[in-house]
């Protein structure tokens, strides 16, 4: 983590069973490549699993506003950027074993299959720039620079498409994230994520289903590539029917109007991910699971920096 003296996150993460005997915690940050000498020594393996993306320039304007230079400098860049770091360190520090948690943002093929494989279907860097994608770009950007490395240095590295990942936290702050604030406000302020309920779907995983999959990744050594981390895609009106257990009324988007066009969940192969490990959570799970956490933390702290506007219809995931 790059503060150590931050006792938001490190108090919770060492009142974790088994913490004091099991987890050691150390300072390091990208931009500082020798800072992950002490972080790695002794480690088995690496596990890129938090680079969060980069939604904003530094001048505040989000992603969506950017133009391809920009997007690709303040938002793209950065991440393959950490990345690669962070894959150039283990390299160094002897490590062979690499999970690196990515999206199925990565697996957009231009004309969309009927069914997604992971090894057949990658996203278009260049074409997502182009289009002002670059959240998405970022993904499909990291796993390009991660795959590269890890042919030119021979390591073994595990991809993770992952998608929406909802349930509980781990730490409080995790409340305050990009998804997970976007429901929490809708439980504690009322403020819809969405005006209409979009006429796409969203694919989904638990927490611990993808803790299960990374796990596996990691002690299968035949294990390397893309593997689908989603347990299903659901349609947002799905979603919603389970979000609306947990919200006041006035918090839900308006239904589509009659008659609209509701394309199809996304379906996945999932014989690559089936050969790791098992899901465990369905959807109920994952909405209930998180709104029951957030219900149970003894002080909920509203981060008044994070007032997302409700969105607009949202493409498949």
């Amino acid at each position: 983590m790059r503060d150590l003296s931050d006792a938001n996150k490190t108090k919770p993460l060492m009142a974790m069973p088994g913490a004091h005997e099991r987890l050691r915690l150390a300072a390091a940050d990208t931009d500082h490549p020798e800072s992950f000498v002490e972080a790695l020594n002794g480690a088995d393996a690496l596990v890129i699993a938090c680079l969060p993306s980069i939604r904003n320039a530094p001048d505040g304007r989000p992603a969506a506003e950017l133009d391809y230079k920009s997007g690709l400098s303040h938002c793209v860049a950065p991440a393959q950027s950490a990345c690669c770091t962070l894959i150039e360190a283990a390299y160094r520090s002897g490590l062979s074993d690499i999970v690196l948690l990515s999206s199925t943002a990565s697996a957009e093929p231009e004309t969309a299959p009927t069914i997604k494989n992971e090894l057949w279907h990658h996203s278009d860097l260049e074409s997502q720039l182009r289009q002002g994608k670059f959240i998405a770009a970022q993904k499909t950007a990291m796993e390009l620079a991660a795959t590269r490395l890890a042919e030119e240095h021979g390591l073994r590295l595990v991809i993770l498409l992952s998608g929406m990942i909802v349930g509980p936290g781990v730490l409080p702050y995790h409340q305050n994230g990009h998804i997970l604030g976007r429901l929490r406000n809708m439980a504690r302020k009322a403020q819809p994520w969405h005006h209409g309920t979009p006429t796409g779907s969203m694919s989904m995983i638990h927490p611990q289903d993808l803790a299960t999959l990374c796990m596996a990744a990691l002690e299968n050594s035949k294990a390397d590539g893309r593997y689908f981390a989603v347990t299903n895609s659901w349609s947002w009106q799905q979603i919603y029917d389970e979000i609306a257990q947990f919200v006041p009324e006035v918090a839900l988007p308006e239904p589509a109007p009659k008659g609209t066009e509701i394309a199809p969940p996304t379906r996945f192969d999932f014989t690559r991910r089936n050969s790791l490990a098992s899901m465990h959570y369905d959807l109920t799970d994952l909405i209930s699971g998180y709104f029951l956490w957030l219900d149970g933390l003894s002080d909920i702290k509203a981060d008044t920096t994070l007032e997302p506007k409700a969105a607009s219809a949202q493409a498949n995931a």
